[in-house]
């Protein structure tokens, strides 16, 4: 299981996507309406004092669900090595639900705060690891690909 290099491929994804929870995504920094952070686990309000409407925990929960479904569905896709047709189904809706949440994350989320503080983003070091694990996924498909092919090319000169 871990001699195959897509094994690694994917346990960088995980690693990537589990990175998610623990850095924040963009800083929006206001004098008038404070200091706000963007991370999956929603919209954190740094200033002490009377947090705006829009801050909430269930303004994210999208980007949570995504992050989380696309973890466990990346440890499945490394637990069935021996299934690489499964294997390769999983690892492309992990890819898919990557897209999904880079889009909400560009395209929605960090648009709808810029509007709200009228402030532009800062871009932290989360907003990279969705990237980092869509890549690993992409790198992994091609190697599942590319064992699948060695191992009809086998099956072939029997």
């Amino acid at each position: 299981m871990i001699q195959r290099i897509q094994t690694v491929y994917l346990t960088i994804s995980v690693v990537a996507c589990v990175l998610l929870f623990t850095f924040p995504m963009a800083k929006f920094i206001s004098d008038v309406q404070g200091t706000y952070l963007l991370s999956v686990l929603g919209l954190k309000y740094l200033n002490m004092v009377d947090p705006p409407m829009f801050v909430n925990f269930r303004s994210t929960l999208p980007m949570l669900i995504l992050n989380i479904a696309s973890v466990i569905i990346t440890v499945t896709a490394i637990m069935i090595y021996k299934k690489r047709r499964s294997q390769l189904l999983l690892v492309n809706i992990s890819f898919l639900l990557n897209i999904i949440l880079i889009a909400l994350v560009y395209l929605f989320y960090i648009g709808y705060v810029e509007k709200l503080s009228k402030v532009p983003a800062s871009y932290q070091f989360g907003i990279f690891l969705p990237l980092i694990s869509l890549v690993m996924l992409v790198l992994a498909n091609k190697a599942i690909r590319k064992d699948e092919a060695l191992v009809r090319s086998a099956d072939r000169l029997r």
